[in-house]
């Protein structure tokens, strides 16, 4: 199995442990020979679907910029945790959709009163409000300590309603291992 697939189960599932009050997810992995959609991975249901083969590989040079754990992540472990995301968008919502909600809504208007520069989106995947929770949520999961150095106020507002997985490494440690093009960048953003 992908160890970036490993790694992401893991993770989702000890923020699950961190904050019980959110129902479990089912993880199915779906081989690529059977994908039937454009995206590498998609929510619904209480089930997260994805096709690892789909999914990025860690970009050490080129165009290529997903890291686990950085802002930019599209590697299976980062992907586990954005759908996550909208799971947890859902069952917060008190009016939710089959992916998102309520609650990434009044989150995006909450954060609109500090500014353009905490509500604007984290990556360029974020076409409306349930994509823009879901890509800062993952870094919520995957670098709690990274999106409370780029986003003080949204992590502060994400932390009222549940936990980061503990203990919360440096945003540095979380990426020790990232070309260093990447911890320039992620340097930059904070």
């Amino acid at each position: 199995m992908n160890p970036l697939y490993t790694a992401g189960v893991a993770r989702i599932t000890a923020w699950l442990a961190a904050n019980p009050r959110i129902p479990p997810v089912t993880v199915r992995p779906v081989p690529k020979a059977e994908w039937r959609v454009a995206s590498c991975a998609y929510y619904r249901r209480g089930t997260i679907f994805i096709c690892i083969e789909s999914c990025a590989v860690p970009g050490t040079a080129g165009r290529s910029w997903s890291w686990p754990g950085y802002a930019v992540d599209r590697t299976p472990y980062g992907v586990l945790a954005h759908e996550l995301g909208h799971h947890v968008d859902v069952t917060l919502s008190t009016r939710p959709g089959p992916y998102n909600g309520d609650y990434s809504a009044a989150m995006r208007v909450r954060m609109k009163t500090h500014g353009p520069r905490v509500s604007k989106p984290l990556t360029s995947y974020c076409p409306d409000v349930g994509e823009w929770w879901a890509e800062y949520f993952r870094l919520f999961v995957t670098n709690p300590d990274l999106l409370m150095s780029i986003n003080l106020p949204l992590y502060l507002a994400i932390i009222e309603d549940m936990a980061p997985v503990s203990p919360i490494e440096s945003w540095q440690h979380v990426l020790r291992d990232a070309p260093a093009r990447t911890r320039v960048a992620a340097e930059r953003r904070v």
